[in-house]
Formats: C-alpha cells, structure tokens, sequence
C-alpha cells in the first residue's frame, strides 16, 4: 500500500471567527440577494445551517433564496424554512455555503459557487479544501450548525425560535443525540441556549430519530441482515443495493440509518456501508471507534469528513468498490492488530 492509503486527514490552521466577521459583514451589506446553500444528500446539520442562517438574513431585511442539491431531503421538511426552498435564482451578490467541505458536493448547484460572486465558506469539516473566498471553518465545533451560531451572535444578528429550531436540528444530529464524541461542555451548553430560545426538543428528537416511513425500515432490516463482520467484529460492512430498494419500495436517501445500526456493534472499530446508486457509481458511509480515523479509508477514494464519521463516492461498480475499500480497511485494522 502507498503512503496516501493510511494517511488520516491533515490538520491546517484556519482564521477564526473574529478573523473573519468583519469580512463577512461587509459581504452581507453589500448584498441585496444572499443564496444559502446546503450540500447533495444535505443533512439536518447542512440543511438546519442554511435555512437557520436564511432566517436571521431575512429577519434584517435580505432577500435570501434557500437552496439544495436534488434530491430534496424530504425526512427534513419539519425544518422551518423547508418549504421556502429554492431551485436556484436569477441573480444573487453572495452564496454562503453550510457544511461542505468541497464544491464537488454541491451537485446540480455546484455552478452557484464558480459564478464568480463571493463564496463564504462555513463548515467543521477537517477535510475542508477552503473554496470559499471567505472561510470560516472551525473542525472542533460539534457541528456546522454551532458554527453559524458564533458567527450570528458575533454579528449581532437575531437568532429567533426558527434560527434556534434549524441551529439545534444542525447540533442535536450530528452528535447523534448528544451521544457521539463530539458531545462537548460547549454543544450542550449550546443546546440548552437554543431551547431557550425558542427551539423545541422533543419535536425535533421525534421528527430526527422515531419518524421513519416503513420503507425505510425495512430497507434497513435488509441491510443489517446482510451485514458481516471480519476482525473478530472490529470490522463491520454491509450494502444497500438498488434490488433491496426495489423490494422495500425505499429511496436511496432512507439509507441513512443503517450505517447507525452498524457502528452501535459493542467490537466494531470499523464500520463501512456500500450504497449501490448505479451501475457505475457506489457511495460509501465510514465509521470509526478508538486509533482508527474514518478519514484515512475515505481520503484515498476522494472523500473525506471528521475523525469518526467520513464519506466518499467511487465511480466503479458495487463489486469492484467494495474490494477496494475493503482492502484498505484490512489494511488499516492489520496495522493495529
């Protein structure tokens, strides 16, 4: 194996967000149309970013236009804002973008940051390329969500029960519940402030994690089913392919649980979930526990992502990206054995 197969993702020093406040003040002065944009296959951290950040621009008067990456994420709709989403605007003065760590993620929409208008780039993302004419990325916040948070209050901006309600979906989701690693002093402070504030946590607990369509639940039973383990269960992988959609009547985007139930096995170290999203392009979905960086299986492949979570698409088919990553995967836990 080369060098680059078992690197983990390199840390770079980025201004913070006093650095860069002014900066970007003057860019939303200056800006009569503000385009707020989350990445493909948003997130509730991405979404709730955009559309929280939307809000307090359109609380000061600006005319702010939404918009994601098709396919819509409809198990997100009970953000407020959802429905005020856009498919792109005539013309605009700035884009900020929410939790992306490349442009490459933008898909159908990734022409809105090479229009040539300032791009602000805000995100925690480690692998962060810095796209962004501004860039305001901050890797040890919880979430892309807290982020925006300490640019709004340095900004003096309002932060109302929708801001606080997107912001706390953004945080309460990408610390899986306030379970992951990532569950600092800080984030839960943070949550206690946006419910202050107006956000509502039982709603947001029932529509993140006990409102899923029977589609999605069978797609996951199938899923976990075919799972395997080598390792001794410190390897964990499975797949979903689109004869398990065709069966469970599920989409693609309802996936995104298994890789939940996957990483919640007591010996996993690594766990890796194969999604079949045609003959010739597979995405995966990375996990780590304890010495290994989910970073170091997906950097090789082109993705990227945190310490523990991380992602990356491979043009090839299931079988052949499969054996790929699957390989370095070997690799990584062998060097540990």
């Amino acid at each position: 194996m080369s060098t680059i197969q078992t690197q983990s993702t390199p840390t770079r020093r980025w201004p913070g967000v006093d650095d860069v406040a002014e900066d970007i003040r003057a860019l939303i002065d200056r800006a009569e149309d503000i385009v707020c944009l989350a990445h493909k296959d948003a997130d509730a951290d991405s979404l709730g970013s955009a559309l929280g950040f939307a809000a307090s621009l359109r609380a000061i008067g600006k005319r702010v236009h939404p918009v994601v990456p098709a396919p819509q994420p409809f198990l997100l709709t009970y953000l407020p804002g959802f429905d005020r989403l856009e498919d792109a605007p005539e013309r605009y003065d700035v884009v900020f973008t929410f939790d992306c760590a490349t442009v490459h993620r933008f898909g159908d929409k990734r022409f809105l940051c090479e229009s040539g208008v300032p791009v602000v780039n805000v995100d925690h993302h480690v692998s962060n390329d810095g796209y962004g004419t501004v860039n305001l990325i901050e890797p040890q916040a919880s979430a892309s969500g807290q982020v925006v948070y300490r640019l709004l209050t340095r900004l003096g901006m309002p932060i109302d029960a929708d801001v606080a309600s997107n912001l706390y979906a953004a945080l309460f989701t990408d610390t899986g519940g306030f379970r992951h690693e990532n569950t600092t002093e800080e984030a839960l402070r943070l949550g206690a402030d946006l419910v202050r504030l107006g956000a509502d946590p039982a709603l947001i607990a029932l529509k993140s994690y006990k409102s899923r369509p029977v589609p999605m639940l069978k797609l996951e039973g199938l899923a976990v089913a075919a799972l395997q383990t080598e390792f001794d269960g410190r390897l964990v992988w499975s797949q979903v392919t689109q004869e398990m959609l065709d069966k469970t009547g599920a989409s693609m985007v309802e996936s995104e649980g298994v890789i939940d139930q996957l990483q919640s096995i007591d010996t996993m170290k690594l766990a890796v979930l194969f999604k079949q999203m045609s003959p010739s392009l597979t995405k995966i979905s990375v996990r780590s526990r304890d010495e290994i960086d989910a970073t170091a299986l997906c950097l090789p492949f082109g993705g990227g992502g945190h310490h523990r979570a991380a992602g990356a698409e491979l043009n090839l088919p299931l079988e052949q990206a499969r054996d790929a990553v699957l390989s370095l995967a070997r690799t990584l836990l062998g060097a540990i054995s």
